[in-house]
């Protein structure tokens, strides 16, 4: 399918078995949608058990933050060839590994007897995480067709917001219990039943490959480059832009994307083919996604921050005080984009990414003396609204408009895109928090947010216009 809502020739054999039966649809699509609630999940649920965590197995404050970074060096670092590494060997194979992987570490990281066990399992969970994010989302724009496409696009973008609310929630009411270790293991049933999907719906039969080869080097340059991209946003984000680590990483991280892509160059079968990259309206979305996950990001880390630290709500409080924009999130993406589906997906795009900005501007006001209902509340739900109407129309553009053969790596530059982008809101968003406080500074942070909305907002309009075209 383009931008505009057009469906693109492609081999509909990839879907499940009997395309007309709508029950074998619909497990393939709990299937993916369930592995991308697993990743989400994995994301949130360990931020709120981590002080319990830390007291537990006698980690430091800096050891304690390895349990998140940990999982985020391993995911950020890999997608990209996670990604090639679908369309070389089959989507539905490599899809079933990483869900495996993510149940294997997960059961590991939560029955660690030490925090070195703990790590370990962690960058395990993020290795998985991975593996069957990408292969994942691009069997979605493979599998699907259509009115069946839109949907399912649909209901992915809603379990994304759901995802990350409900790891916050959720995570709260672990550790409220007693227990951080099912933060971890709560995975193991979810992803138990998901591989059974999977394997029911679709099968290990594959989809005929465009290559085999992998290319190595490429594979190997691609993960350090990311690697320390992330490792550089995060260590930005606790000791500041100026540490000589956060420059030390970063510049790492610019030399061997340089050597990557002089190496693509002159390969038969690169990692991260030009023709993924090429395209006024992919380049586009890639920066509408990036920027809008630097906003999303750094909204949900640091207001839970505000709401316990300043309006003092505990862990469990203020993960469901983040609930609302969950549930408008879910109301945007099943009911209001249907009442606009004749909207073209560039004009939704837009429209969406300008409702984020008015519920970012509203967060503008909050200082030490604000309150919840009126001055929270409303933005959780314009900025869910927003979100829901923006994300799946940014996503099909990018997967749907990519070449067939490169779906992977497509999919595996989105989640890039998404992973960047939220490290470097976090790390952005630190330096006004930084200088004035959380009370104070909370407005400053949004105040950027703004600032990044606004030029998404600006690069996406100007690389999609074409004088005369339509939405």
């Amino acid at each position: 399918m383009s931008a505009d809502g057009t469906t693109a020739t492609g081999d509909v054999s990839t879907g499940p078995p009997r395309e007309g039966h709508d029950r074998a649809w619909a497990l393939a699509l709990a299937a993916i949608v369930g592995a991308e609630f697993m990743l989400q999940l994995d994301g949130t649920i360990v931020n709120v058990a981590l002080p319990a965590l830390q007291s537990d197995l006698g980690l430091s404050v800096a050891g304690g933050s390895w349990v998140p970074n940990g999982f985020l060096l391993a995911f950020g670092g890999l997608l990209l060839f996670a990604g090639r590494l679908g369309d070389a060997l089959g989507h539905r194979r490599v899809f079933l590994a990483g869900i495996g992987l993510i149940v294997v570490a997960s059961l590991v990281a939560g029955l660690a007897p030490n925090a070195e066990v703990l790590l370990a399992g962690r960058v395990l969970q993020g290795a998985g995480a991975a593996i069957a994010g990408p292969t994942g989302l691009a069997l979605l724009a493979i599998v699907f067709r259509g009115e069946r496409q839109q949907r399912a696009f649909g209901l992915y973008s809603t379990v994304t917001g759901l995802g990350a609310s409900a790891g916050m929630v959720l995570g709260g009411v672990l550790t409220w219990a007693g227990d951080w270790r099912w933060s971890l293991l709560v995975n193991v049933p979810i992803g138990l039943v998901v591989v059974a999907l999977a394997a029911r719906a679709l099968g290990l039969r594959d989809e005929a490959t465009r290559s085999r080869s992998l290319g190595l080097s490429s594979a190997l340059l691609s993960t350090a480059a990311l690697a320390a991209a992330v490792y550089g946003l995060v260590h930005a984000a606790e000791k500041g832009w100026g540490d000589r680590w956060t420059l030390t990483a970063l510049g790492a991280a610019v030399v061997l994307a340089a050597v990557l892509l002089l190496v693509d160059r002159r390969a038969a079968e690169p990692l991260l083919p030009l023709a993924v990259l090429a395209g006024r309206e992919r380049a586009g979305a890639f920066a509408g996604l990036l920027l809008l996950a630097a906003v999303l990001t750094s909204f949900l880390i640091y207001l839970v921050q505000y709401l316990q630290g300043v309006l003092h709500l505990d862990a469990l409080r203020s993960g469901l005080a983040i609930l609302p924009f969950g549930l408008a999130l879910l109301v945007s993406t099943q009911i209001l984009t249907a009442r606009i589906a004749a909207v073209g997906l560039k004009t939704r795009a837009l429209l969406g990414l300008a409702v984020v900005l008015a519920g970012a501007a509203w967060l503008t006001r909050l200082d030490g003396g604000s309150a919840y209902a009126a001055d929270v509340l409303p933005a959780l739900v314009v900025m869910g609204l927003g979100v829901g109407v923006a994300i799946i129309p940014l996503n099909m553009i990018v997967l749907t408009t990519a070449p067939a053969e490169y779906a992977g790596v497509a999919a595996g530059l989105l989640q890039t895109a998404l992973t960047i982008g939220g490290s470097l809101g976090l790390a952005a968003m630190l330096i006004p928090l930084g200088a004035n406080g959380l009370a104070e500074g909370i407005s400053s942070v949004f105040a950027w947010a703004c600032g990044a909305l606004v030029a998404a907002l600006l690069i996406v309009a100007v690389s999609w216009y074409r004088p005369g075209a339509r939405g």
